[in-house]
């Protein structure tokens, strides 16, 4: 008890050489927190009960926190709850709550496990914990837009087709897979179409590639504006589209296919200042309890293009159940799967081998 007077009054010794001793700590405490607070990281200390000791200004900026709610030791699920109301999460209801649960069980265990959350600003931040000697945890909240946006356009990159922004062959046949997955559980209707541009080739020679990537743009534009909003529509590889139709029997597969024939057929492009009319052939499949999978509905589609194509191009045409044998034996040419790219290259040596259109002769 006789030390305390003592380090308080103290001028001489060791015990008097506290004083300033405590005043450099304190102003080094202050610095840090000066430092810790100016940190586009978000930082928190909670005690071993949970309750919030500290947090800096980029937390309350993330949460739309004022100072008064961060003050007096809060608990905090409590600063949790002020971020809801306050709009600071861009997420559902019940997605919320979700959310808090899953931060909330990594600041019980301690586990650093990251944990991302979008805002309302549009800005994800991360979230880690980690746990302090005494019991506490220091959390911490990283904004982490960058590298999101990066993230969303490396998947766009894979999933989309560059020119015309249908989804591209792998990302269609991953979709279909679902939608085939779906219709074996549930038994509904499936149907697919797929739709090629007659005489692109010539195209391409007469008027150049800038004219033939116009073309293909018209007919993606089409194809995207008149689908039904279930509807799934790829680009298979060059001028080759799909359209994966739930809910759909063979015959409004045709009819499907039937309106957007006559579409392309009066959409004028206009190329070097005159207007290019252009055509499409269009196949027709659907699921039934004997189709083997997507690979084999799309085989059966592309079987009934090459119909079309060989009834002198600007049709419709069914797939036939009754040429199956036909279509087993055409195995090289229909069906790509997943990672596997339709080269432009082979596109062109199949039609030296096999015509303009791609389909071999009868």
């Amino acid at each position: 008890m006789n030390m305390v007077p003592r380090v308080a009054i103290g001028k001489n010794g060791a015990a008097g050489a506290a004083g300033p001793r405590i005043a450099d700590e304190t102003a080094q405490l202050s610095a840090l927190r000066t430092i810790v607070d100016d940190l586009d990281y978000g930082i928190v200390v909670l005690d071993r009960d949970r309750r919030v000791q500290y947090v800096n200004r980029a937390f309350r900026r993330f949460w739309c926190i004022p100072d008064a709610a961060a003050a007096g030791a809060p608990s905090f699920i409590k600063l949790m709850y002020h971020g809801r109301g306050a709009t600071a999460y861009a997420v559902s209801d019940d997605r919320l709550g979700d959310y808090v649960a899953k931060q909330l069980d990594l600041i019980g265990s301690g586990e650093e496990r990251p944990l991302s959350i979008r805002l309302a600003n549009g800005d994800v931040l991360r979230f880690r914990c980690k746990a302090l000697p005494d019991g506490g945890r220091l959390l911490t909240y990283g904004n982490v837009s960058d590298l999101a946006r990066e993230a969303d356009a490396l998947e766009r990159l894979a999933s989309f087709d560059a020119m015309t922004g249908l989804y591209n062959r792998r990302q269609f046949l991953l979709l279909a897979d679902g939608e085939w997955a779906r219709y074996q559980r549930y038994g509904r209707s499936l149907a697919l179409i797929v739709m090629d541009i007659d005489q692109f080739k010539s195209v391409n020679d007469t008027y150049g590639q800038d004219a033939g990537d116009k073309v293909i743009k018209a007919v993606a534009e089409i194809l995207q504006r008149h689908k039904r909003a279930t509807d799934i529509v790829g680009r298979l590889g060059g001028e080759e589209f799909g359209l994966m139709l739930p809910e759909a029997t063979l015959d409004s597969a045709v009819g499907a296919g039937e309106r957007f024939r006559k579409l392309a057929a009066g959409c004028a492009i206009d190329v070097g200042g005159r207007a290019l009319s252009i055509t499409v052939s269009v196949g027709a499949s659907v699921c039934n309890p004997d189709t083997g999978g997507v690979d084999e509905l799309v085989k059966e589609a592309d079987a009934a293009l090459c119909d079309a194509k060989r009834a002198g191009r600007n049709r419709v045409c069914r797939f036939e159940p009754r040429r199956g044998p036909e279509i087993k034996r055409r195995t090289k040419r229909q069906v790509r799967r997943p990672g596997i790219a339709a080269s432009p290259a082979g596109r062109r040596d199949r039609r030296r081998r096999s015509g303009s259109d791609g389909c071999p002769p009868r």
